[in-house]
């Protein structure tokens, strides 16, 4: 009962890591600069520093971690140029 985080196992990672993650696997060299929120300002809404999701609960009720995140991606570009 209640809610159930789930993402993909592969550690902590920020959005410059996963932007820059989704370039290397796709073959680019595109240079990608980290921006911090401070730097960034566009949003009105307030982020919590660390917003990383408590995936505990999906273990104690016997779930199966997902997949790494970077195999994930990669599936994931691979069905992109699949359907192209």
């Amino acid at each position: 009962y209640g809610y159930y985080h789930a993402t993909n196992e592969g550690g902590y990672i920020s959005w410059y890591d996963f932007t820059c993650e989704i370039y290397r696997q796709a073959g680019y060299t595109t240079k990608v600069i980290p921006v911090t929120t401070e730097e960034y300002g566009l949003s009105k809404a307030k982020r919590p520093f660390n917003s990383r999701l408590d995936k505990s609960k999906l273990a104690a009720n016997g779930f199966r971690p997902l997949p790494d995140w970077k195999d994930a991606l990669r599936r994931y570009l691979g069905n992109l140029v699949a359907r192209s």
